[in-house]
């Protein structure tokens, strides 16, 4: 399998698990067979990768609740990246004018630029769904509007999200570990190429 097939798959897979947990026992279990594949295919490129992911697929299922708890809600930790690095608005005027909101706007722009827009269910910066763009954007790795979104918009705000939840002890740190390390997998690549 082409690296970039195994790459597009690993963050489509990783995007599905930050998504809330399935409740019904056969949902879960095709999910781990699938999981099992890709993660499979990864280790035929990278080791490290592919164990971290495992790591979080062995863990016990999450439970709803928890992850409500965590996530959701009143989130112990929110799966939108700026939250994590930029004070939330005091008043609803301040939101216009946030450096949230103009992280938001040129990552909007990004997406456009690749002829995608956010569903309009979550904000542009809400994590499954920048994950599943890395996926849907794999074979334009070479563009460097999407090396720009990676470097500057996606990799600066993960320390401050895997700093919670290692200090939460979640097994989503091992999901966060993962991911940075496929996108790792590819930025090596792309000094290799460029």
């Amino acid at each position: 399998m082409a690296e970039e097939q195994v790459l597009q798959e690993a963050y489509s897979l990783i995007a599905q698990l930050w998504c809330s947990p399935p409740e019904a026992e056969a949902e879960r279990l095709e999910i781990k067979a699938e999981a099992e594949e890709v993660v499979a295919n990864l280790a035929g490129i990278d080791e490290e990768s592919a164990r971290l992911l495992s790591r979080f697929l062995d863990e016990d299922a999450i439970l709803e609740e928890d992850y409500v708890d965590l996530f959701e809600l009143d989130p112990q930790c929110p799966l939108y990246l700026g939250s994590h690095s930029y004070d939330e608005p005091k008043t609803c005027a301040g939101a216009a004018v946030s450096d949230r909101n103009d992280y938001m706007i040129e990552l909007v722009g990004i997406y456009k630029h690749f002829g995608r827009k956010p569903n309009g269910s979550e904000l542009p910066d809400y994590l499954p769904m920048m994950v599943d763009f890395l996926a849907l954007t794999a074979e334009s790795r070479n563009d460097p509007v999407r090396n720009k979104l990676i470097e500057e918009y996606f990799l600066p705000f993960l320390p401050p999200m895997r700093a919670k939840l290692g200090e939460l002890n979640t097994p989503y740190v091992n999901l966060l570990d993962a991911l940075e390390k496929v996108i790792g997998i590819e930025r090596k690549v792309e000094s290799h190429v460029g």
